[in-house]
């Protein structure tokens, strides 16, 4: 028998409920079945006139999100430290028959590294803006002290290279393909050269196409 509310007086079903009988796979039948059907609209509109606007809120547009690799992708210069790839190294002997290594390093350039690199890499980089060349080459940048870190806060350097000369400095315009469509983008790349030691080997030869944080200057002391 149906039961009595007690606050309605109206009948309540002891039948199973919409939920279910959905289970079953067997739609609801106004007929046979004690339960009110009317499609959602209708019970949405009705609900709505009983508590009044005031007490409706306005559906807000979910925050569009951005594309994954937008979001994952770094801030190229943070804490004064620049974002770079360590790209490979290279054996070389000096003059007198020293042994060397040369390690390359590459980086995206942009506004954000005003301040942070020397200022013939900063006019290289103006000129190809203004000019639309493809490539300059960079002679005579002095020799640098290059702090390599794993992240822009760690605090002890994974690496540290002294009075570093700098060769094969280069800022060009290249075409950087991703996900989606390719763009133009202008990076510098640069070797570092110094002695052989066995930190600066285990570094070199177990990183290579890594990317770290670097922080550099001139030897001397001017901040680039």
């Amino acid at each position: 028998m149906p039961k009595k509310d007690a606050k309605t007086g109206s009948s309540t079903s002891t039948k199973p409920t919409s939920a279910r009988l959905l289970r079953t796979g067997r739609p609801l039948d106004p007929k046979t079945d004690d339960a009110e059907v009317r499609p959602k609209q209708e019970v949405f509109r009705e609900a709505a006139s009983e508590l009044g606007p005031d007490s409706i809120e306005t559906p807000q547009q979910a925050e569009l999100l951005a594309a994954p690799e937008e979001a994952t992708r770094p801030i190229a210069v943070q804490n004064g430290r620049m974002l770079a790839t360590y790209v490979g190294l290279g054996l070389e002997r000096d003059k007198d028959g020293g042994k060397l290594i040369h390690l390359d390093f590459s980086l995206q350039l942009g506004e954000e590294h005003d301040g942070h690199l020397p200022a013939k890499v900063k006019k290289a980089y103006d000129w190809i803006l203004s000019e639309g060349n493809k490539l300059a080459q960079i002679n005579g940048i002095p020799a640098q002290t290059i702090d390599v870190y794993l992240d822009p806060k760690e605090r002890k350097a994974q690496l540290h290279l002294s009075g570093a000369p700098i060769t094969k400095a280069i800022v060009s315009v290249i075409e950087q393909v991703g996900k989606g469509k390719a763009v133009n983008v202008i990076r510098f790349a640069f070797r570092v050269l110094v002695e052989r030691d066995d930190k600066v080997l285990d570094f070199a030869t177990q990183n290579d196409g890594q990317d770290f944080w670097i922080v550099s200057h001139e030897t001397q002391g001017k901040l680039l």
